[in-house]
């Protein structure tokens, strides 16, 4: 049996699972400048861990946790003020996301959002908030978003 400290040690020190395409789509975001965060739940000082283990803390610009805001998804709070960071409307901006929450967030603020499903599948609620939803991130570069 794993004790909840070695549990935690282990989980902080896993690198985090990239979905498919994670990297060759940050290094195409990369390679047409385009600023990039992450707004993430996660406190941010596990978040910059997690990420520097995974070796794509790197490509972002800004981390935005979920301790450094005070209300949390589907609260916009989070998406708002990585905006913010990044000197961009939300309106602008294109927010990645896999939870509910998350999307519900991310349409909140007012922002394009796709969704990439892990396990569970948007339901016809989440989907009647009108974001886009796509099977892998290898699909983002070359859908066709309108301006």
């Amino acid at each position: 049996m794993v004790m909840d400290g070695e549990y935690r040690r282990v989980i902080e020190e896993s690198p985090i699972p990239l979905k498919d395409g994670a990297e060759e789509l940050l290094r195409y975001i990369s390679s047409i400048e385009i600023p990039i965060a992450v707004a993430t739940s996660t406190a941010i000082d596990r978040a910059q861990k997690k990420l520097k283990s995974s070796g794509i803390l790197d490509y972002f610009d800004f981390i935005i946790g979920g301790d450094q805001v005070t209300r949390s998804k589907p609260d916009p709070e989070i998406y708002l003020k990585a905006a913010s960071e990044l000197s961009s409307e939300p309106s602008k901006c294109l927010a990645l996301e896999d939870s509910a929450n998350g999307v519900k967030a991310a349409v909140a603020a007012g922002m394009t959002v796709v969704q990439i499903p892990d396990l569970v599948q948007p339901g016809e609620e989440l989907l009647s908030l009108g974001h886009i939803v796509l099977r892998s991130l290898y699909d983002v570069p070359k859908y066709q978003f309108s301006s």
